[in-house]
This record gives C-alpha cells, sequence and structure tokens, in this order.
C-alpha cells in the first residue's frame, strides 16, 4: 500500500519492475544476485530519499534467495516496514520483528519466501559516530522493543510521504536536517531498547554460510557436469548431513533442490541473452541437464513457460 500512496518528486525517486529482466541491470549496480522463487506476478519497487548525511531507501521485495554485498564504510541499518518476519539474514531465522546493522564491508544471504517491505537508512561521512556498530565487517541482528520500532517506522514513512507531496521541504537545508535528526534520535532509542541475538546461533551460521559460499563457488566452476551430494560434501570437508543443514540454515531448502535452482537460472540466463548460437538442448547440457524431459518439465514448473519460449521471446520470434 505504501508505494501506491507515493508520487515521484524532485525529492523522492521512484523505480519500479515487473519483469524479472528488467530489474536485474538495477540489482547488478547494487552488487546484489537474486534467485527469484516465484515468478507469478513478479513486481519489485524501490523509492529513495536523500537526507542532508543520510540515504532513506525503501524496497518492496518478492519471493528469492538473495546474496549482496554491502561496502558500506559509515553504517547501514536495515528493518522491516510490514510484520513479515519470515526471512533468515545468513542462517539466522527471523520469526519476529528485527532490524540490522552492520559498518564496512559485509556480505548477505537472504532468504525470503514471501517478500517484504523494507527500509535500508545508508550514513553519509557526515555524520557523527553514534555508538550504533561495535564490530567492522560484521552482521550485527538485534530484536527491538515493538513501540521503538513502530517509532522509526513511523518517521521513515513519513519522510516518503513529505519528499512526495512536500518535496520543497526536503529541499529546504535546514527542514531536511530536522527531518534527519527525527530518524536518527528514533534509531539512536531503538538501539538503546534492543537486544543482539544468541552468540551461539550467530557463530554457527558464519560456519553455514561458509559452506554455501563453497558451494555456490563449486557449482559454478562444474556447471556442465551432474553433481553428487557426496562428492560436494567431500570437496568441502563436511558430511552430507552437514551441508544439508547448512542449506537448509542459509537458503531455506533441501540441497537437491538448491543445485537444481542454481543450475535452472543458469540455464535461463543463458537462454535470454538470444544468441543465434545456443540451443535449448546446448544450454541444458552446459548447466549439468542430460535427460531433456526432465529439464523441460522443472523449466515449466519454476518460470510458467517452456525453455523454448524463453528462447524464442529473446530472440523475438515468439
Amino acid at each position: 500500500m505504501l508505494f501506491q500512496n507515493l508520487s515521484p518528486s524532485p525529492a523522492l525517486s521512484i523505480t519500479q519492475f515487473f519483469d524479472i529482466d528488467a530489474f536485474r541491470p538495477a540489482e547488478f549496480v547494487a552488487d546484489a544476485r537474486s534467485v527469484p522463487l516465484n515468478l507469478a506476478n513478479f513486481h519489485t519497487a524501490r523509492a529513495i530519499v536523500q537526507l542532508p548525511f543520510c540515504q532513506v531507501a525503501v524496497l518492496t521485495s518478492f519471493p528469492r534467495i538473495v546474496d549482496v554485498s554491502y561496502r558500506a564504510a559509515h553504517g547501514v541499518v536495515m528493518f522491516q516496514l510490514e510484520d513479515r518476519h519470515e526471512v533468515s539474514v545468513n542462517g539466522m531465522s527471523v520469526n519476529r520483528p528485527a532490524f540490522i546493522s552492520m559498518r564496512g564491508n559485509v556480505d548477505l544471504q537472504f532468504v525470503e519466501p514471501r517478500g517484504s517491505l523494507h527500509a535500508i537508512i545508508t550514513l553519509g561521512a557526515g555524520l557523527q559516530d553514534r555508538e550504533w556498530f561495535d564490530t567492522p565487517d560484521e552482521l550485527c541482528p538485534f530484536t527491538p522493543d515493538a513501540d521503538a520500532l513502530a517509532t522509526v517506522r513511523s518517521v521513515t514513512t513519513g519522510i516518503l510521504q513529505a519528499a512526495s507531496a512536500r518535496p520543497e521541504l526536503l529541499q529546504e537545508p535546514r527542514s531536511a536536517l530536522a527531518f534527519q535528526e527525527s530518524l536518527l534520535l528514533a534509531i539512536d532509542e531503538m538501539f538503546r531498547r534492543s537486544r543482539p541475538p544468541e552468540l551461539a546461533g550467530r557463530l554457527a551460521s558464519r560456519g553455514y554460510c561458509r559452506l554455501v559460499r563453497m558451494i555456490d563457488d563449486y557449482v559454478a566452476f562444474h556447471a556442465a557436469s551432474a553433481i553428487y551430494s557426496a562428492d560436494l560434501a567431500d570437496q568441502c570437508g563436511v558430511s552430507v548431513r552437514t551441508l544439508g543443514t547448512a542449506v537448509a540454515s542459509v537458503r531455506g531448502m533441501s540441497l537437491h533442490r538448491y543445485l537444481r535452482l542454481k543450475q535452472l537460472w543458469s540455464a535461463r540466463a543463458q537462454l535470454v541473452k538470444g544468441s543465434d548460437a545456443i540451443t535449448v538442448t546446448s544450454c541444458a547440457r552446459a548447466n549439468g541437464f542430460y535427460h531433456m524431459g526432465e529439464f523441460a518439465r522443472l523449466y515449466r514448473a519454476t518460470f510458467h513457460e517452456t525453455a523454448s519460449g524463453t528462447l524464442a521471446r529473446a530472440r523475438g520470434t515468439d
């Protein structure tokens, strides 16, 4: 509902995407890589307001697995604007309201089964340290006080609404600083009244994230080969059970489904290029599929179209 009540203005940029392939370039700019879990009724949108020393971005996402690399020298704070808690971050399940903070270079692995509406506050060099970030280059999740979180949400949406309806307020320096100060004070209180998660859970998630990165590297290097869980576990130096637990924790699905999803998206990425040198069969085999009937069934179930249909659309011949 938030985006339905906003209009672009000189103080508010809004970008909407109704096609995953149109969304990809914007995602690459943010150094993110998504694997959608459902392409039906695809839609994502992003709104951005620039305050004097920080940026407020609000995004509506879609069901997906996403890896994103943040390079935030002065810090980032992220929180959901709606109570959709089915999200995991670096293997840590978020089953209640939460927010995360980080400063420096941090790699995040999200699973969003239903998508969410969330805000990203990126701090600039002009702000004094407000002691929000304890350890650089490390994700810090928190469980906030409900009232403090509600205040931050209200202030954030109020800034977007003002930027839409009264852009001159955000373009006048003193007024813009007042909006920024209200937001910073609300986040101050949210940090003050929050509590971090258990340390053991954070340490376990680090190991699982490392294993998933090893899986991703292995799949990319052996794209055209059949991948067997025992060989993969041996390569990672763990048991198949541990590997399965890591994938379930970080990616929210079984090891088998995850490997198949990676290979299917790799195949689709080649098909959408529409090269005359590509055929459906060669593309399937280049991504580890040697049973064309299985490839066709999985492709259609995942993308709601045939592989030949994707290729024809990419070539403009459908």
